[in-house]
């Protein structure tokens, strides 16, 4: 499961240099990003393209690409809503996260 393993690693990477005062935040993070994963593993909600573009972003986020991570982000919050609602906000913050934690 790339998603999981490339965005767990961020977040990760992310925690260990987070200053505290962010801690509610990477709780937060946490917390969205496990019901990403918990709709991937059951296969539930995602559609394939939906899974495709998280794949996309995931590995752009692993590469350090923040702007082309940002566009897809941006791309499913503005088409697939009704997919993303729960988890996407959790998405966006780690990108912003680990774009700051370089």
């Amino acid at each position: 499961m790339v998603i999981y393993e490339l965005l767990t690693a961020d977040m990760e990477r992310v925690k260990a240099c987070a200053p505290s005062n962010f801690s509610r935040q990477v709780t937060d993070t946490e917390k969205r990003l496990g019901i990403l994963f918990d709709h991937i593993n059951n296969e539930e909600l995602l559609s394939a393209d939906t899974l495709e573009s998280m794949g996309t972003l995931a590995r752009a986020l692993a590469a350090k690409d923040y702007v082309a991570a940002h566009s897809i982000q941006v791309n499913l919050m503005t088409n697939k809503t009704s997919e993303c609602t729960q988890w996407m906000t959790g998405v966006k913050r780690l990108i912003e996260m680990s774009r700051v934690a370089e």
